[in-house]
C-alpha cells in the first residue's frame, strides 16, 4: 500500500512541470512549461539553426523572452499566436522542443446570428 502511495505521488507531484508565462520565468532552472504570445520578427529554420522569436505575457506587460525552438512548427504558428513551448533557459535564450498553438476559435465569442 505504501508503495502505491509513493508511486502514485512520484507519478503526480516529481515529475510535474511547471507551466509559467514569460514574466514568472526569471530564477526557474530545469525543464519548464512557457506559455505567451509570439512576437516578431521570426527567423531561421526550426530544423537546422533554429526558429528565433521572442515571447510576451498574453496580457499585460511583460519582458519579451528570446526563444529557440527546434522542431515541427504547428500549421497555426504566427506572430500574435497563443503559444505553449517546452523546454529551459540557455544563456538568457528559452531554447524549446515542443510547441503547440492554441486555438483561436476557443477565444473568441460568438454573437449567435
Amino acid at each position: 500500500m505504501l508503495l502505491a502511495v509513493f508511486l502514485l505521488y512520484t507519478a503526480v507531484v516529481g515529475n510535474s512541470t511547471p507551466v509559467l508565462q514569460p514574466s514568472n520565468l526569471a530564477g526557474h532552472n530545469g525543464t519548464v512549461s512557457l506559455t505567451g504570445e509570439v512576437v516578431g520578427p521570426v527567423s531561421g529554420d526550426s530544423h537546422t539553426t533554429g526558429l528565433d522569436f521572442g515571447l510576451k505575457d498574453i496580457t499585460g506587460t511583460s519582458p519579451v523572452i528570446p526563444i529557440d525552438f527546434h522542431g515541427s512548427v504547428p500549421d497555426l504558428f504566427k506572430v500574435g499566436r497563443h503559444v505553449n513551448l517546452t523546454g529551459q533557459m540557455k544563456n538568457g535564450t528559452f531554447v524549446a522542443t515542443d510547441m503547440t498553438t492554441k486555438c483561436p476559435s476557443k477565444y473568441t465569442t460568438t454573437n449567435g446570428s
